[in-house]
């Protein structure tokens, strides 16, 4: 099956369900233009489709990018920012002035891996492929998409104090809602599928 039939089923599944119309019309309003282009706001759903683990979501997601004007190294450097995020745990996150992401995680104790995995976050959060606002702006997302408060607290400070707008942050935020149940709503195909 291709990924255009996927799509296809979808959208009769969307004017036969009532439910999976009501997900159309929660999403549909989030993804123009605002304060984040709706091209960022497609790499900020990849990002957080990495949280919620749907291939759909992140094909979908990145393919629409890629039609918008994003370069693969751009999807994928929002994509390694969730994995970057997957290696912090429960510690105390503080983002300094110079950008450096300094964790400490009460499990990791100062072994060699915590050092290696602090090197891990830096670099990819540090990687200028997209602007250190956007950066940070997926990262909070992705906090958000975690249900991590003090991860999204952490980046979205960092996000306002590098120059983000509050809407942008806002625009991320939404994005990575609509990703969290858009996730649910992909899997729905195999529902479809079944009664085909």
């Amino acid at each position: 099956m291709s990924h255009q039939h996927d799509v296809d089923i979808l959208a009769t599944l969307e004017a036969d369900s009532p439910h999976a119309a009501a997900f159309r019309n929660l999403s549909r309003r989030h993804w123009n233009n605002g304060a984040l282009s709706s091209r960022d706001k497609h790499l900020v759903a990849v990002a957080a489709a990495q949280v919620t683990r749907c291939a759909y979501c992140i094909e979908h997601h990145a393919r629409i990018a890629r039609r918008l004007g994003a370069s693969r190294d751009e999807v994928l450097a929002a994509a390694y920012i969730t994995a970057a995020l997957e290696t912090l745990l429960d510690g105390a996150i503080d983002i300094g002035a110079d950008g450096a992401v300094v964790t400490q995680s009460p499990a990791l104790g100062g072994l060699p891996v915590e050092h290696d995995r602090n090197l891990f976050v830096n670099t990819i959060l540090g990687e200028p492929t997209l602007p250190l606002t956007l950066r940070y702006a997926i990262a909070a997302a992705v906090g958000l998409a975690k249900e991590r408060e003090g991860l999204r607290l952490a980046f979205h400070q960092a996000a306002l104090r590098a120059g983000a707008l509050p809407r942008a942050l806002e625009e991320g935020y939404a994005v990575a809602l609509v990703i969290r149940a858009g996730a649910v709503y992909a899997h729905t195909l195999g529902i479809a599928r079944a009664f085909a």
